[in-house]
Parts: structure tokens; sequence; C-alpha cells
């Protein structure tokens, strides 16, 4: 099961703007879609910015590509820029080579929010103040830093930090599920702007 690891500057990678493209060309015999085995992608550069997002991506980048547990952090310094390139240098020099596990926490301790700055809390002080998309998606941000918060937890704090000309309306519609919930402001939101 060999890869071939092959730097290819002069390709566009559609699905990730404004990062370089490395082909890995696989020959798994288990693989039931052959069209994987041609398609490329790229794992974004990492300047510092959204580390828990970008962790996301390496390793959904890695999963797909069957990166070994080994290549990992290699290949993710590959990708480093600005600042995060500068601290990788400094985390190398001082503590040498790092598992995938000890880099990503050591990543979220560097470019992460401090152990002052509480997403929950945060995000039970969210209030909406342009529309419901932006709204949401500020939302679903911080509440993706906090593992295992009940859906109901969600929903009040979704509900509560809803704009007032909303928040009414969506409460009579009892809408059971945070996705529901959503949609049902949105479309709220909608009325709302018809009407005016």
């Amino acid at each position: 099961m060999g890869n071939s690891f092959k730097l290819q500057a002069s390709e566009i990678n559609p699905f990730a703007a404004g990062s370089s493209s490395f082909s890995f060309n696989h020959h798994r015999s288990n693989n039931s879609n052959p069209q994987h085995q041609n398609l490329k992608l790229s794992l974004p550069k990492f300047n510092g910015e959204d580390p828990t997002g970008w962790i996301y991506k390496a390793e959904q980048y890695f999963e797909f590509q069957n990166i070994t547990i080994g290549q990992k952090v290699q290949l993710a310094s590959f990708h480093l820029e600005g600042v995060a390139l500068q601290w990788h240098r400094w985390l190398k020099k001082f503590r040498g080579p790092l598992t995938w596990d000890e880099f990503t926490k050591a990543i979220l301790h560097r470019f992460g929010p401090t152990d002052y700055e509480d997403p929950s809390e945060a995000l039970s002080q969210l209030k909406q103040t342009a529309n419901v998309a932006a709204y949401q998606e500020t939302f679903e941000k911080l509440s993706h830093q906090v593992d295992n918060l009940p859906e109901n937890f969600l929903i009040g704090c979704f509900i509560a930090g809803l704009r007032d000309d909303i928040l009414l309306d969506v409460k009579i519609k009892q809408p059971r599920t945070l996705a529901d919930m959503i949609g049902v402001a949105r479309l709220i939101e909608e009325q709302n702007q018809l009407s005016m």
C-alpha cells in the first residue's frame, strides 16, 4: 500500500482557495469509489486563526487521504504560515518532535481561547444584532467549542439571544429541535421583512 507524495504547485484546488495542492495517489484495493483516487484535495494553510476549525479540517483531510499517524505533524507543519509557523519552529526547537495529539493540544493552548474565555458563557450571553443567518453562524461557532452541551440548553441559549421582533413568534411556534428553531426564526424574519 504505497503512497506517492508530490507537490504540484501549478495545480489549483477548487475546494480550498489560497492553499497549496498535494496529490496523493493511493493504490487501495478496498476503495469502493475509484473516482476518489484522483480527487485532489488540499489541507488549508493555518496562520493562527480558528485553530479548532483548522484541526477539524486537517483531521478530515488525513482520514480521507489515509495519512499515517507518524506523517500528520510533518504534513501539517508544511501548511503553517506567519505567526503559526514561527511558533512551530520555536516549539520544535524546545520540545522536539510531537505526536499529533500533543501538536493539536499545543495549537489550541497557543491559539485557542484562554481559560478565562468561556465559550459556554459567551454562548449564553450571545445576542442577535444582525440577521438570523449571522446570529446562527456565531452561535454555531461558539457551540462547537464546548463538548456535551444538551440540546435543550442550546435551544434555550439560541431563543434567548433572538431579537424581540422574532423571539415571541418563535416561542409561539414551539419548535422542538435546534434545527427547527433556527428554521422557524429564519422564516419569521423573512415574514417580518415582507410585511414592512
